[in-house]
């Protein structure tokens, strides 16, 4: 009986939609078809339903089932059209936001642990005592070794105000440390950098796209020429995967005039808007330079991609993302925060293009042919033109004008930083020794440390095609193949480890570089550990060069 209440509720639910989705439905097709369609589709639902769940062998929770069924219809769709409950729904909060209570540290799995990577400056964790490297052990006295890193995060979120008591293992101590933390409203920054790289010349990093991003990109400006007179400035979107459409608007109106078309949306059903500037510009004829890389998206692409249409600024990096969809949310329970976030337009920026990458309905049934817009295919780019008439392509992402690639990490020094090795060490350091700055930077004597430290924790890592090598000797040995090809396979393997043994020693002054970085953070915080690193920031520097030649600048973006 309680089965059948349930399927009823369902019915009912469709039974009051369907009239709703048809009359809003602006039609392509005819509209017999499509209603019998909706029908059809409705009524094959309903019988799976009723089938699975009464016939099924195992017990079905009746809303998991469903929930499925919902995830399994959008995932048809475009990837950012998704069903949103109670954790997502805080998650995008403080997407829009940058907000939220909680006690604000960093957290992630270190050598299968849950380990602080870094307490937030002035937060109540940095306040209570809390340090890098420290293992979370217990939260509110339950152990916390088969609960995920999710989940974890989840419950140091909570109302302002209320506390969480946590038992911690730090590294050096014998005893376990055990603090209770009261709860407060942690801001994330959009702006977690500004300063100057030399004189005259600005680099503000923008990680987020909040509906503070504008405000707090004009207050670095602010306080940066409290200082000294900006000659030029360098805006950093690398990594920043994007947020409000609105934000972006906002940061762009930073450097563009009142009143200009920066961005258009258009979708099928949610028409044609514009958007334009609105605050008066306080950094207007500055030379300006984006970077941008794989990781800068959806806003990050609208800034960087109408600076470049509009000829403002030069975008130094390489290719980005290509998100060029507009999503919307919709509340669906009034009584929770369950909610859908639908994609209902596609943005294009001033030259007319579209930065989307991904053709998301290509091949697939469920769209009908009505698009006048087209996403071109991989092999493919559109031709646009710049406010000065220069040449640029719809191919998916932002194209840099100039493309400098970083150098790939090599293969030993990544496996010391998936290790942890570099992150122990370095938090084991500044445990055993008070005494350090930056200027010192890592001697040599700190480096032979280290590697006493990496063979201690006996450190060991599989080169390119070496897995490949063990298996086939496995193979070799279990199917008894002759022994001279498994003597071969041997000794290739004994010419593959000898191989390894310089490594380290060969990429020295690069793990130096990291080690800098990830002390510094240690001893000094976050913004430390950046100014660090700009130092060594191939990208920052071309983009330097680049906005302090005058006659190169104007070259590029056809400044006459």
């Amino acid at each position: 009986m309680k089965r059948q209440h349930i399927i009823l509720s369902i019915l009912i639910v469709f039974t009051l939609l369907t009239p709703l989705v048809y009359q809003t439905m602006y039609l392509q097709a005819d509209e017999a078809d499509y209603y019998s369609k909706i029908q059809k589709g409705l009524k094959y639902f309903q019988k799976v339903y009723d089938r699975v769940q009464s016939n099924y062998v195992e017990e079905i929770d009746p809303y998991e089932f469903v929930k499925a069924g919902i995830e399994g219809m959008l995932g048809a769709l475009d990837p950012y059209t998704v069903f949103i409950e109670q954790e997502a729904d805080t998650r995008l909060r403080i997407i829009t936001t940058g907000k939220y209570g909680g006690v604000g540290m960093e957290i992630g799995m270190r050598n299968n642990r849950i380990t602080v990577i870094s307490p937030m400056d002035n937060s109540p964790a940095q306040k209570a005592g809390v340090k890098a490297g420290d293992i979370i052990e217990n939260i509110d006295g339950e152990n916390v070794s088969d609960i995920s890193l999710e989940n974890i995060s989840r419950r140091l979120r909570g109302s302002i105000g209320s506390k969480v008591k946590l038992t911690i293992k730090r590294p050096g101590y014998t005893s376990d440390i055990t603090m209770t933390i009261e709860r407060d409203e942690i801001i994330i920054d959009d702006v977690n950098y500004a300063d100057t790289v030399q004189p005259g010349v600005a680099y503000i990093r923008l990680t987020g796209f909040t509906d503070k991003a504008g405000s707090e990109l004009r207050q670095a400006i602010k306080d940066i020429q409290e200082k000294e007179d900006i000659e030029a400035l360098i805006l950093d979107l690398r990594g920043n995967s994007g947020g409000l459409l609105e934000a972006a608007v906002e940061v762009l109106g930073v450097f563009l005039p009142k009143g200009i078309t920066v961005v258009k949306t258009k979708g099928f059903r949610d028409g044609e808007h514009t958007f334009q500037t609105h605050t008066n510009p306080i950094l207007l004829d500055v030379p300006l330079a984006v970077l941008v890389d794989r990781g800068s998206a959806s806003a990050s692409e609208i800034v960087a991609g109408a600076l470049q249409d509009l000829d403002r600024a030069i975008i130094v990096g390489t290719e980005t993302f290509g998100k060029g969809l507009v999503q919307k949310v919709y509340n669906i329970d009034k009584n929770s925060s369950t909610k859908i976030k639908v994609t209902t337009a596609k943005y294009y920026i001033p030259s007319g293009r579209c930065v989307q990458k991904q053709d998301y309905t290509e091949r697939k049934s469920i769209f009908y042919n009505g698009e006048t817009d087209t996403i071109p295919a991989n092999d493919q780019a559109y031709q646009f033109y710049t406010t000065n008439q220069r040449e640029v392509y719809e191919k998916g992402g932002i194209t840099p004008d100039r493309y400098i690639k970083v150098d790939d990490i090599h293969f030993v020094v990544s496996e010391l930083w998936r290790s942890s090795l570099i992150f122990n060490f370095s938090v084991n350091y500044h445990q055993q020794n008070p005494e350090w700055t930056g200027e010192m930077g890592v001697t040599d004597k700190i480096f032979d440390q280290f590697i006493t430290f990496a063979r201690s924790e006996d450190f060991e890592y599989l080169i390119e095609g070496e897995n490949e090598l063990i298996s086939f000797l496995d193979t070799a040995r279990e199917f008894d193949l002759p022994q001279n090809i498994i003597a071969s396979g041997e000794e290739l393997l004994t010419q593959l480890n000898a191989l390894k043994e310089p490594d380290i020693l060969n990429h020295k002054n690069e793990i130096k570089q990291i080690l800098l970085t990830e002390l510094t953070e240690k001893y000094y915080g976050n913004k430390e550990k950046i100014r660090y690193s700009l130092k060594q920031d191939e990208q920052l520097h071309e983009a330097i060069d680049v906005v302090l030649n005058k006659g190169e600048y104007k070259k590029i973006l056809a400044i006459k």
